[in-house]
């Protein structure tokens, strides 16, 4: 009897028992960075007092934050700020994450993923909590790495649709980062103690360490880690030139849902005069679209669907402001704007992961889609927070840039090969010559 049967000969119970480790280990870890974030921003940005803020080390920083306080700018500049310095860690990450993705296997990535994050989120109530937050970042990209390589693994090892397979995945992310949404904003105004509420995600984080080892499908041989570094430029080039559109346009749609959830999150405490905790709630509404997205998005494969709802993304952020003036149109904002968002997004993911791993670079192709989602959520969220911070736009003019980013995007993934009829049905553009 072999030892491996052919995929055809899997059963559905097998396939079951196949990818629920990988399933519940990125719900948990996804639930535990959101819920960390969520505190964060609770301590940090929403609980923010000018009154006893000490002033900071470099007069021209604190210039820009007394012109941000004036502005009324502080805590979405903040919020912004939090989330670029945790994405930065993911891209810095990627010159170890990326060689490891190679060498581990999919379950040590997520083990050591999990244990880094719950050190990190043990430790960030005693140091400064901006740096621990990049560490975190960097352990949370390990976690990408692990979740990015397992697809298309499962999806050959249980001949599964990879498209369908990276839904169920994706899905299983987007409904942890939304709980953890809800756990963090829950968290905070359950509990006083800053120790209590980091015990309660580092518990999520370890129980993920725990199911992430079980992850275990078959995997090609493991590249060396010094092997995979000296190799690093050479193959992450040939992969970003064979695959840009796709690239780009995933890692855009990302940026671009990244910022807006949490502008979006800040307005209605601002603006709506909405409590923090009823705030989180537009995660609970807004994960029905985003789970809905990533697993039906396998029937919305093909590229005119993924353009118009990038489209459809953009007019929508555009209008937000002008158009929504109480919390229940925030909510349907919400749900249109996860929805849209998940569907596009993992299409353009999961071809790009398929052809990674036709190519034998699964692990390579995980750690740099995760780094293209990490520098495009950097750039936008960080280049909005300067523009508060700065005063160059307002509360409501941020979503003019997030609306026109997503049909730019739009305009990228117009010429992305995702396979419906195009000549080259793998969605890759014609490989370098080898020299």
């Amino acid at each position: 009897m072999p030892a491996n049967p052919p995929a055809e000969s899997i059963s559905t119970r097998a396939i079951v028992s196949l990818t629920w480790p990988a399933l519940l280990a990125t719900f948990l870890v996804s639930m535990g960075f959101a819920g960390l974030k969520f505190c964060l921003i609770g301590e940090l940005a929403v609980g923010f007092n000018p009154a006893e803020h000490d002033p900071l080390p470099l007069a021209w920083m604190e210039r820009i934050v007394q012109h941000c306080i004036a502005r009324g700018n502080i805590t979405e500049a903040i919020t912004q700020g939090l989330a670029a310095v945790i994405t930065l860690g993911v891209i810095l990450g990627y010159l170890v994450n990326a060689p490891l993705s190679g060498a581990w296997r999919t379950g040590r990535l997520f083990l050591v993923a999990g244990l880094g994050c719950g050190l990190g989120s043990l430790v960030v109530a005693y140091f400064n909590p901006w740096l621990v937050m990049l560490l975190v970042g960097v352990a949370y990209g390990t976690a990408c790495a692990a979740r990015g390589k397992s697809i298309p693994l499962l999806s050959r090892a249980g001949n599964l649709s990879n498209t369908f397979v990276s839904g169920l995945v994706g899905a299983a992310m987007v409904l942890g980062l939304m709980i953890g949404t809800v756990l963090g904003t829950m968290l905070m105004k359950a509990t006083d103690s800053s120790l209590v509420r980091h015990l309660v995600i580092a518990a999520s984080f370890l129980v993920s360490a725990l199911l992430g080892w079980r992850v275990r499908p078959q995997e090609p041989a493991p590249v060396p880690f010094l092997a995979g570094v000296r190799d690093l430029v050479t193959g992450s080039w040939q992969l970003m030139y064979e695959n840009w559109p796709l690239v780009v346009a995933g890692g855009m749609a990302w940026g671009v849902a990244s910022a807006a959830s949490l502008a979006v999150f800040i307005d209605v405490q601002e603006r709506l005069r909405i409590s923090y905790e009823a705030a989180g709630v537009l995660a609970v509404v807004s994960v029905v679209g985003a789970v809905a997205g990533n697993v039906l998005s396998h029937v919305a494969a093909r590229r005119r669907y993924v353009i118009g709802e990038l489209v459809l993304m953009g007019a929508v952020l555009i209008a937000y402001p002008y158009l929504v003036d109480a919390y229940w149109q925030a909510l349907i904002v919400s749900v249109i704007v996860g929805t849209t968002f998940a569907s596009s997004s993992n299409v353009l993911d999961a071809r790009f992961l398929k052809n990674a791993a036709d190519l034998g670079q699964s692990g390579r192709g995980a750690t740099m889609m995760s780094l293209t989602h990490s520098i495009c959520i950097f750039v936008v969220g960080s280049g909005v927070a300067v523009a508060l911070l700065l005063g160059w736009v307002d509360a409501d003019e941020q979503y003019w840039f997030y609306g026109v980013a997503s049909i730019l995007t739009a305009g990228i993934a117009a010429i992305a090969h995702l396979g419906d009829g195009n000549p080259g049905r793998s969605g890759r553009l014609p490989r370098l010559p080898h020299r």
